[in-house]
C-alpha cells in the first residue's frame, strides 16, 4: 500500500484529534431537521389555500439525509410527494452543506402533462422570483448552475417556447443562500407558496 495515501497531513491531524467540529456538524443537521419539520407545517397551511389534486393532498412528508452528495452532507424534505416509474410529482426542499437551500418542483408523466400549461401561463411569476429550469438530461440532478439549470429571469418567454410533451420530465428550482439561515423558514415557505400559485390556472 502507498504510505502517502494513508498518512495524515498536519491539517488532517488537527481535525482527527478534535471532536468539536463533528459535534457541531451534528447539531447543525439536527437543526435542519427541526427547520424542515417547521416548514412542513407551514406547507400544509399553504396547501389548504392552494389545493392540489386529492391524490397529492393525501401524501405525507418525508425527511431524509445523506453524507455524500458530491462529497457533502445533505438533508431532503419531500412534500407533497408521489413517485412511481411513470409519474412523479414532488416538491423537494434540499439543504446542501456549504452550498445552499433549494426548493424544486419535479414533474413527470401525467403530472408534467397536467401542469406544464399553468407553469407556462405563470412564467412571469417564476421569473421574477429567480427560478431555474432544469436543462440536464439527468432527472436527479440537483446542482443549480453550470449546464444543469437555466435561469428564467435571463430568458424571456423561455417556458412558453418549450414543448414539454417531448421532454421526459420538468423541474423548476429556486435557492436560498445559507447566510440567510435565520430567515430560511419564511423564505422556504414563500418559495413553496410561489410554486403552488404557479400550478394554478
Amino acid at each position: 500500500m502507498n504510505e502517502a495515501k494513508i498518512q495524515l497531513s498536519a491539517e488532517e491531524l488537527i481535525l482527527v484529534e478534535n471532536a468539536e467540529w463533528i459535534l457541531t456538524k451534528n447539531t447543525i443537521i439536527r437543526k435542519v431537521y427541526d427547520l424542515f419539520g417547521a416548514i412542513t407545517e407551514g406547507m400544509k397551511i399553504e396547501l389548504k389555500n392552494n389545493p392540489l389534486p386529492p391524490d397529492l393532498m393525501e401524501t405525507t412528508a418525508k425527511i431524509s439525509r445523506g453524507e455524500n452528495f458530491k462529497g457533502l452532507p445533505y438533508v431532503v424534505l419531500d412534500y407533497p410527494r408521489l413517485f412511481n416509474k411513470e409519474n412523479v410529482f414532488a416538491i423537494r426542499t434540499l439543504f446542501w452543506w456549504a452550498k445552499y437551500f433549494s426548493v424544486t418542483l419535479h414533474l413527470k408523466g401525467v403530472y408534467k402533462d397536467q401542469f406544464s400549461d399553468p407553469l407556462k401561463k405563470n412564467e412571469s411569476l417564476l421569473s421574477v422570483n429567480n427560478f431555474y429550469l432544469c436543462s440536464s438530461n439527468d432527472e436527479w440532478s440537483h446542482e443549480l448552475g453550470g449546464e444543469n439549470y437555466v435561469s428564467l429571469n435571463r430568458n424571456s418567454d423561455f417556458l412558453q417556447k418549450r414543448d414539454f410533451s417531448r421532454e421526459p420530465f420538468l423541474k423548476l428550482s429556486a435557492k436560498i443562500e445559507l447566510h440567510n439561515w435565520n430567515q430560511a423558514e419564511e423564505l422556504l415557505i414563500q418559495i413553496f407558496k410561489i410554486i403552488l400559485r404557479s400550478l394554478q390556472y
